[in-house]
């Protein structure tokens, strides 16, 4: 009995995380070969597989443009940070170079 409820307090969780790594509609399709669609998974199961390992496959490349795209962005985010501050020793030198103590920051500050 306890299994029954740990399994029941288990399932929300696991269908949430599902949903999170988009793997709602795999899911979801497998549910539907198992219990509506039945006869026919049994009659083209090589389809119904290949259908299957599709839908997960999409799902995986999902994840690969995904993280292709943060790392994308870090770089990015990296790049501005560094051209900012070469742009800024760039000022500090020419500040210094004419005797100023003041250094324009105008259009480096986000």
């Amino acid at each position: 009995m306890s299994l029954f409820v740990f399994g029941l307090v288990l399932l929300p969780i696991l269908f949430r995380l599902a949903l999170k790594l988009r793997l709602g509609v795999p899911m979801l399709y497998a549910a539907l070969m198992l219990t509506v669609f039945h006869s026919w998974y049994q009659a083209h199961t090589a389809l119904a597989d290949g259908i299957f390992f599709a839908l997960v496959g999409l799902a995986a490349l999902s994840w690969v443009v995904t993280l292709f795209r943060c790392i994308s962005d870090l770089l990015a985010g990296w790049r501005e940070d560094r051209a900012m501050a070469e742009l800024l020793a760039c000022r500090v030198r020419q500040a210094r170079a004419c005797g100023q103590s003041a250094v324009n920051i105008e259009g480096l500050l986000r």
